[in-house]
């Protein structure tokens, strides 16, 4: 048996639908079902019981399916380490950053390490919206992200380590009618716009922060913004309030105050990677960057000299 006979093996068994299966492999559904024969001659299995209606697997296909996708897992990573040994330990490692995120206090030490130790690895960073960095980790064409945990909490597929734990704020303008309070509860800006991300953008933001206003007695009048960014520069107008967490880039800016509030969603910054992505440089980087990290407990504004403080300048560095 051939690996390209696992493969189709496999895509079949996920497909439950030969036509399907043979269109996503890129041949003919006559010889993805001669495939599938051969294997269950070689074997002296039946893989699949098929009628009119449907394909079902039968008990030895669904053990079948289980340990040839560990196998075909195994020969992919060993063909892609094998590939970088060979150009020596060169490639690409492609990394999101979630827009407005302050991250720059947290790359140097990782990218000295690679500078050093992998010189021939390219590092590309990137900002995406919430949206576009799920949907291009999913498609491989980033192997890492930096976002907020519940952006990634529950997926699929998805693996994620918090970096750092984080709280929600809710952001209003230094000229805001609660701008000097020391703490506000939700329910106090019932009367304010607040400005989300779209339901486009991010399903998880909006829903989290409509069922906090929810839970605390009120329907919110809501502007959606097409992005983080768009939300962040509305706020920053004094248009309306937001909710955003510490590691956001307006917390060090002097236009506006962040004002804690009870909880309303586990923002902690985190990073996350595909199951389905097979580069070996996306584990080193990943194990670097998380013991150079030593995956922070403590936030950033306790970290920073500026628990009860809502607002400072903002940092002098270009950051990420």
């Amino acid at each position: 048996m051939t690996i390209t006979q696992m493969k189709y093996f496999i895509t079949a068994a996920k497909c439950l639908n030969f036509t399907k299966a043979a269109s996503q492999l890129y041949i003919t559904q006559s010889a993805l079902s001669r495939q599938i024969v051969a294997m269950e001659e070689e074997l002296n299995l039946q893989l699949f019981v098929r009628n009119n209606r449907r394909v079902k697997l039968t008990p030895a296909a669904v053990v079948l399916l289980e340990e040839f996708e560990k196998i075909y897992d195994s020969y992919n990573l060993a063909i892609a380490k094998a590939e970088n040994s060979f150009a020596g330990i060169s490639g690409i490692v492609n990394i999101g950053v979630l827009e407005g995120a302050y991250v720059g206090d947290l790359f140097p030490g990782v990218l000295q390490h690679f500078a050093e130790f992998y010189p021939q690895v390219k590092i590309n960073l990137r900002n995406y919206s919430f949206n576009r960095l799920v949907e291009k980790l999913f498609s491989n064409e980033l192997d890492l992200i930096l976002t907020l945990k519940f952006e990634v909490d529950g997926r699929t597929n998805l693996a994620y380590e918090v970096i750092e734990k984080t709280r929600d704020y809710v952001v209003v303008h230094k000229d805001h009618r609660l701008a000097n309070a020391s703490y506000v509860k939700l329910s106090d800006f019932k009367d304010d716009y607040i400005m989300m991300v779209s339901p486009e953008d991010s399903e998880q933001s909006p829903k989290l922060i409509l069922d906090a206003c929810k839970r605390a007695g009120f329907s919110p009048k809501v502007k959606f913004a097409t992005s983080l960014q768009e939300e962040m520069l509305w706020v920053q107008a004094g248009v309306g309030v937001c909710i955003l967490d510490s590691r956001n880039y307006l917390f060090h800016n002097d236009a506006v105050r962040f004002l804690p509030v009870d909880v309303i969603s586990d923002p902690s910054l985190s990073i996350a990677w595909s199951l389905d992505n097979y580069n070996p440089m996306k584990k080193v980087f990943k194990d670097c960057f998380l013991q150079g990290q030593g995956r922070l407990e403590e936030p950033i504004e306790k970290r920073n000299g500026t628990i009860g403080r809502t607002h400072g300048k903002i940092r002098e560095e270009e950051g990420i």
